[in-house]
């Protein structure tokens, strides 16, 4: 039996397994979801046929009635993994489906080659550089492999534990909701007739609790407050929805020294009704890259809520139950970093949460309860704190626990793991054939979920600042993809452009040609947060941060050799690292006083100088001798400057929507403003002659992290959000 008929094919640089059911990219594992899998086996032993959809909604969903909505998804999820190439070779046929364009063949390999993860350490040039090619560099899924191999594992290891000859039905989501903006947060009614969620409204102006049935029919808007409402929960009894209410802006003076959140516990009536307000929390502070998830949850016997915080503006964190009538309060955990996400077993004998020891890492805890509650135990962890968990629930019988994980802005699948376990050994995931890109889990009724699937595009723009046209135009590819890119950095010969982007699946460090040609992806962190390219002003190297080691450090990284060196190692936040203009030192932020402040230290390392003292974050070096930064990482911030030689810190201006959206030049400052409507931002210019503010354009997007100005000053590259939003979906008998 030749090779071809036992399933192995070859496109491009792919190959296809169908024995093993894995699909590799130069010797790396590229794990497909299931269904993802099924549809590119279908389209790869028919090279060129147009098959209809209705064909392949017949072959992937045998004897089971599924909308075309769900042939979408998978298209879309088939095309990101083959990268940039995705789009060309699985075509669309207008008015009727799908072909597969790319030249296909079958092979017959000397052995089989083993498929190695990718990892890598310090000063170890293979662990971090791609393989050039003599030729255009195609994108590569490098960091998805070394990412989400250990995925690949865990099926096979599923699926060898399966009884031979148990044909079992994957579960299926379907769309519960379409709207325009973002959905999210959902909660189950206790029976699962209803889901109860926050929503930004047909006008995506503000967040609002909403309940609809978990099927046909249009939402029921449940409040109408200005400020942001978030996190709902359903009573045990089905009767009220609790709900986290976050303070407007500037409405409470008693959060200005907080490190989090004012809000509110409210509980409304499940039909509507008026509101009670329970107490007054501080959640902890969700950044504007980490999509927020549900952080409320009731005990069965319906007296208490759980919420991840503190119950005082610098109190003590951790996980706390709050009385229903506001009368008592107790602390079940004690965290350095945050406890979060709270979920209680449905026989409350346990309760699950999420402890995040730095951003876009987390882990799973379970603690014991006794019946007051109140712990039994101390908290054990049941997953490794590398990926980012973003939704975490019950399922009915109190004996497993599913969740939705990924790396810091990428992609994100769901798993389950069983909680319940005498054993002190982490529990191995098994993963779940949906979930891709799952925030806020619900489980209620018959094994009845719901889940919000979130998306979002964000691409480079670059604003002429010399000429007649002040449009923005959107870079082409690489510059731009179906995933994020930000913080983008002009090499100093204004010929290159080193970004960040998740194309890969993870956050992971690129540059490429002007032109866009000879993109090249430079790390493959697989995971954390990697990001803020910083090019040195030789050429030679660029600096980045990344939260590799756990806490977020500095990096640097020679792109000719792959060389990589971590610069900082302490416990707190290193990052937001510049260069001086004569490349001798590097301007960073760390929080090792207790808050973000500015500090030196010399390129090769060292003992570092602290440069502010009333808070500071992302400083830029400018030719005039000063050092200009943001306020703070908040939004909005605002700009301030200090001498590099010491003196006086003075503010500059305010509305600077984030601290790494500003640029330096001979002139002035150049900066991304948050206006009265904070999704229209506008680029604005401050003069340093003058001291006057103007607008250069208005935007008609959201603003996104990162700016950019070239060595000659005729041009910004920032990034905006091109589309985002998120739905609820729905899987019935999981």
């Amino acid at each position: 039996m030749s090779r071809a008929i036992m399933g192995l094919y070859e496109f491009g640089p792919f190959r296809l397994d169908l024995d093993g059911r894995v699909l590799s990219r130069e010797h790396q594992a590229l794990p497909l979801p299931p269904k993802t899998f099924d549809l590119l086996v279908l389209l790869v032993q028919s090279p060129g046929r147009a098959f209809s959809k209705q064909e392949l909604m017949n072959a992937l969903w045998p004897d089971t009635f599924v909308e075309e909505a769900n042939l979408s998804f998978q298209i879309s999820v088939l095309r990101k993994a083959l990268g940039e190439d995705g789009a060309r070779w699985v075509e669309t046929v207008p008015k009727h489906g799908y072909r597969f364009s790319a030249e296909v063949r079958a092979t017959i390999p000397s052995d089989k080659s083993s498929i190695q993860p990718v990892t890598s350490a310090r000063d170890e040039p293979s662990s971090v550089m791609q393989k050039r090619g003599t030729g255009k560099v195609w994108l590569a899924g490098a960091a998805v492999a070394a990412a989400l191999l250990v995925v690949a594992t865990f099926l096979t290891i599923v699926r060898e534990r399966r009884p031979a000859g148990v044909k079992t039905s994957p579960a299926l989501a379907v769309p519960l909701t379409a709207y325009p903006g973002d959905e999210r947060a959902p909660s189950l009614s206790p029976d699962g007739s209803r889901v109860a969620f926050s929503w930004n409204g047909p006008a995506q102006d503000n967040y609002d609790i909403y309940v609809k049935l978990a099927g046909p029919g249009e939402p029921v808007q449940l409040t109408t407050s200005p400020a942001r409402d978030e996190s709902p929960a359903w009573s045990p009894d089905g009767r009220f929805i609790a709900f986290i209410r976050f303070f407007t802006p500037d409405s409470r003076s008693s959060s200005a020294s907080s490190p989090n959140t004012p809000a509110d516990l409210v509980v409304i009536p499940a039909h509507g009704g008026a509101e009670k307000t329970i107490a007054t929390v501080f959640p902890p502070p969700i950044p504007p890259s980490v999509r927020p998830i549900s952080n409320l949850s009731w005990t069965p016997d319906g007296g208490w809520l759980a919420f991840g915080g503190t119950t005082s503006p610098n109190g003590p964190r951790g996980i706390w139950l709050m009385a229903l009538d506001g009368s008592e309060q107790r602390r079940l955990t004690e965290a350095a970093r945050h406890d979060h996400s709270p979920v209680v077993s449905p026989d409350g004998r346990y309760l699950a949460f999420l402890r995040s020891p730095t951003v876009g890492r987390h882990a799973i805890f379970l603690v014991p309860l006794t019946s007051d509650p109140a712990p039994s135990g101390s908290p054990r962890q049941l997953t490794a704190d590398d990926p980012g968990v973003l939704g975490l629930a019950w399922t009915p019988d109190g004996r497993d626990l599913v969740f939705s994980s990924g790396g810091h802005l990428g992609v994100s699948r769901t798993a389950k793991i069983s909680a319940v376990s005498r054993s002190n050994r982490i529990p191995i995931p098994e993963f779940l054939t949906f979930g891709e890109q799952a925030t806020g889990i619900s489980i209620a009724g018959a094994r009845r979920l719901v889940y919000s699937a979130q998306s979002r595009d964000t691409t480079l723009y670059e604003l002429a600042l010399r000429g007649p046209s002040a449009t923005p135009v959107a870079l082409a590819p690489p510059f731009s993809s179906t995933f994020d890119e930000q913080t983008p950095h002009y090499s100093p010969d204004g010929n290159r452009l080193a970004f960040a982007s998740t194309r890969s699946g993870t956050e992971e460090i690129w540059i490429a040609n002007r032109d866009g040609s000879n993109p090249l992806q430079l790390t493959s962190m697989g995971g954390p947060q990697c990001s803020n390219p910083q090019w040195s002003p030789d050429g030679r190297s660029i600096l980045f941060d990344s939260r590799r080691a756990g806490s977020a450090d500095l990096y640097l990284l020679q792109p000719d050799t792959g060389k990589l060196t971590q610069l900082t190692d302490h416990s707190g936040y290193e990052g937001e690292g510049r260069w001086s203009r004569d490349g001798r030192s590097i301007y960073f932020a760390s929080n090792r006083t207790g808050r973000d402040e500015v500090w030196r230290m010399p390129a090769a390392g060292g003992a570092p100088d602290q440069m502010t003292r009333q808070g500071g974050i992302g400083a830029i070096e400018s030719p005039n001798g000063f050092l200009y930064y943001a306020k703070s990482a908040g939004s909005p911030s605002s700009i301030w400057r200090v001498p590099i030689a010491g003196g006086a810190e003075v503010p500059l201006v305010d509305g600077l929507s984030y601290s790494l959206n500003f640029a330096v030049s001979a002139r002035g400052l150049y900066f991304v403003a948050l206006n009265q409507t904070p999704d229209r931002p506008s680029v604005d210019f401050l003069d340093f002659r003058t001291g006057q503010r103007s607008t250069l354009v208005r935007l008609d997007k959201p603003f996104w992290l990162g700016m950019t100005l070239s060595p000659d000053e005729r041009s910004l590259v920032y990034p905006v959000v091109d589309n985002a939003g998120s739905n609820l979906m729905l899987v019935e008998r999981f």
